[in-house]
Protein backbone atom coordinates (compact mmCIF):
# COMPACT_ATOMS: atom_id res chain seq x y z
CA UNK A 1 0.00 0.00 0.00
CA UNK A 2 1.48 3.35 -0.77
CA UNK A 3 2.16 5.95 2.07
CA UNK A 4 -0.76 8.16 0.31
CA UNK A 5 -3.28 5.49 0.83
CA UNK A 6 -1.95 4.55 4.39
CA UNK A 7 -2.57 8.50 4.71
CA UNK A 8 -5.98 8.71 3.20
CA UNK A 9 -7.34 6.03 5.52
CA UNK A 10 -5.79 7.90 8.90
CA UNK A 11 -7.62 11.26 7.90
CA UNK A 12 -10.91 9.17 7.24
CA UNK A 13 -10.87 7.38 10.61
CA UNK A 14 -9.64 11.09 11.74
CA UNK A 15 -12.76 12.45 10.74
CA UNK A 16 -14.97 9.51 11.45
CA UNK A 17 -13.54 10.30 14.87
CA UNK A 18 -14.21 14.14 14.99
CA UNK A 19 -17.41 13.88 17.34
CA UNK A 20 -15.40 11.73 19.89
CA UNK A 21 -12.97 13.79 19.46
CA UNK A 22 -14.46 17.11 20.12
CA UNK A 23 -16.67 15.36 23.12
CA UNK A 24 -13.33 14.28 24.88
CA UNK A 25 -12.39 17.59 24.65
CA UNK A 26 -15.25 19.56 25.46
CA UNK A 27 -15.00 16.84 28.55
CA UNK A 28 -11.94 18.09 28.85
CA UNK A 29 -12.29 21.85 29.32
CA UNK A 30 -14.95 20.76 32.20
CA UNK A 31 -12.27 20.47 34.23
CA UNK A 32 -11.92 23.02 36.30
CA UNK A 33 -7.39 22.70 36.48
CA UNK A 34 -6.70 26.25 37.47
CA UNK A 35 -3.33 26.51 38.45
CA UNK A 36 -2.59 28.23 41.16
CA UNK A 37 -3.64 26.48 43.07
CA UNK A 38 -3.89 23.25 40.90
CA UNK A 39 -7.29 22.13 41.11
CA UNK A 40 -8.78 18.82 40.33
CA UNK A 41 -5.49 17.64 38.31
CA UNK A 42 -6.05 14.28 39.74
CA UNK A 43 -9.38 14.35 38.33
CA UNK A 44 -8.07 14.93 34.73
CA UNK A 45 -5.60 12.99 35.02
CA UNK A 46 -8.08 10.01 35.52
CA UNK A 47 -10.36 10.94 32.69
CA UNK A 48 -7.72 11.16 29.97
CA UNK A 49 -6.30 8.14 31.82
CA UNK A 50 -9.78 6.03 31.70
CA UNK A 51 -10.09 7.22 27.51
CA UNK A 52 -6.63 5.90 26.79
CA UNK A 53 -7.18 2.50 28.73
CA UNK A 54 -10.40 2.28 26.49
CA UNK A 55 -8.54 2.95 23.58
CA UNK A 56 -6.23 0.09 24.35
CA UNK A 57 -3.40 1.92 26.23
CA UNK A 58 -1.81 0.27 28.98
CA UNK A 59 -1.60 3.88 31.82
CA UNK A 60 0.66 4.26 34.23
CA UNK A 61 0.19 7.60 36.45
CA UNK A 62 2.91 9.46 38.09
CA UNK A 63 2.55 12.13 40.94
CA UNK A 64 5.12 14.96 41.39
CA UNK A 65 7.10 13.74 44.07
CA UNK A 66 9.45 16.38 45.65
CA UNK A 67 7.90 18.90 43.84
CA UNK A 68 6.90 21.52 46.42
CA UNK A 69 3.64 22.09 44.63
CA UNK A 70 2.90 18.53 44.68
CA UNK A 71 0.25 18.75 48.34
CA UNK A 72 -1.92 16.42 49.70
CA UNK A 73 -4.32 19.02 49.30
CA UNK A 74 -3.10 20.06 45.43
CA UNK A 75 -1.78 16.71 44.10
CA UNK A 76 0.17 16.50 41.08
CA UNK A 77 -0.71 13.49 38.81
CA UNK A 78 0.55 13.18 35.84
CA UNK A 79 -0.96 10.26 33.28
CA UNK A 80 0.85 8.40 30.14
CA UNK A 81 -0.69 6.18 28.02
CA UNK A 82 1.48 3.71 26.20
CA UNK A 83 0.41 1.19 22.99
CA UNK A 84 3.20 -0.54 22.07
CA UNK A 85 3.74 -1.80 18.09
CA UNK A 86 5.92 -4.36 16.80
CA UNK A 87 8.77 -4.00 19.07
CA UNK A 88 9.74 -1.29 21.73
CA UNK A 89 11.45 1.45 18.76
CA UNK A 90 11.16 3.89 17.91
CA UNK A 91 9.43 5.66 20.26
CA UNK A 92 6.67 8.56 19.56
CA UNK A 93 5.87 10.34 22.75
CA UNK A 94 3.34 13.10 22.46
CA UNK A 95 2.48 15.45 25.41
CA UNK A 96 0.44 18.27 26.20
CA UNK A 97 -0.50 19.21 29.98
CA UNK A 98 -3.96 20.18 31.01
CA UNK A 99 -3.44 22.72 33.83
CA UNK A 100 -4.72 26.03 33.01
CA UNK A 101 -4.54 29.79 34.06
CA UNK A 102 -7.39 31.58 35.91
CA UNK A 103 -10.31 32.31 33.54
CA UNK A 104 -10.16 36.06 34.53
CA UNK A 105 -12.79 38.67 33.16
CA UNK A 106 -14.76 38.82 30.13
CA UNK A 107 -15.95 35.93 28.99
CA UNK A 108 -19.31 35.64 27.35
CA UNK A 109 -19.44 31.99 27.68
CA UNK A 110 -19.12 29.64 30.94
CA UNK A 111 -15.14 29.20 31.06
CA UNK A 112 -15.54 25.60 31.93
CA UNK A 113 -18.80 24.91 30.20
CA UNK A 114 -16.95 23.01 27.64
CA UNK A 115 -19.60 24.46 24.77
CA UNK A 116 -19.64 23.74 21.13
CA UNK A 117 -21.04 26.23 18.53
CA UNK A 118 -20.65 26.79 15.29
CA UNK A 119 -17.79 24.01 15.00
CA UNK A 120 -16.16 25.62 17.56
CA UNK A 121 -15.03 24.71 21.30
CA UNK A 122 -15.21 27.54 24.39
CA UNK A 123 -13.91 27.39 27.65
CA UNK A 124 -10.29 27.15 29.24
CA UNK A 125 -7.84 25.06 28.15
CA UNK A 126 -9.63 24.60 24.89
CA UNK A 127 -6.79 25.48 22.56
CA UNK A 128 -4.12 25.45 25.25
CA UNK A 129 -3.89 22.80 25.31
CA UNK A 130 -6.76 20.16 25.89
CA UNK A 131 -7.99 20.07 22.58
CA UNK A 132 -4.19 19.19 21.76
CA UNK A 133 -4.44 16.09 24.24
CA UNK A 134 -7.54 14.90 22.63
CA UNK A 135 -6.26 15.14 19.02
CA UNK A 136 -2.89 13.20 19.99
CA UNK A 137 -5.32 10.62 21.47
CA UNK A 138 -7.48 10.34 18.93
CA UNK A 139 -4.68 10.77 16.24
CA UNK A 140 -3.20 7.57 17.56
CA UNK A 141 -6.65 5.80 17.52
CA UNK A 142 -6.90 6.91 14.22
CA UNK A 143 -4.50 4.97 12.89
CA UNK A 144 -5.47 1.83 15.33
CA UNK A 145 -9.03 2.01 13.32
CA UNK A 146 -7.17 1.71 10.35
CA UNK A 147 -5.76 -1.82 11.22
CA UNK A 148 -1.77 -0.08 10.72
CA UNK A 149 0.69 -2.03 13.26
CA UNK A 150 3.14 0.16 14.12
CA UNK A 151 6.88 -0.91 14.17
CA UNK A 152 7.46 1.06 17.69
CA UNK A 153 5.71 2.15 21.02
CA UNK A 154 3.64 5.67 20.55
CA UNK A 155 2.87 7.09 24.02
CA UNK A 156 0.04 9.87 25.16
CA UNK A 157 1.07 11.96 28.30
CA UNK A 158 -1.03 14.68 30.02
CA UNK A 159 0.91 16.58 31.76
CA UNK A 160 0.80 19.43 34.72
CA UNK A 161 2.55 22.76 35.61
Amino acid sequence: MTAGRVVDRVLHEVERASDELVGFAADLVRIPTINPPGEFYEDCAHVIGARLASLGHDVEYFAAEGRPEHTARFPRINVVGTRRGLGSRPTVHLNGHFDVVPAGDGWTVDPFGGVVRDGKLYGRGSCDMKAGIAAAVYAVEAIRRTGLVLPGTVEVSGTVD
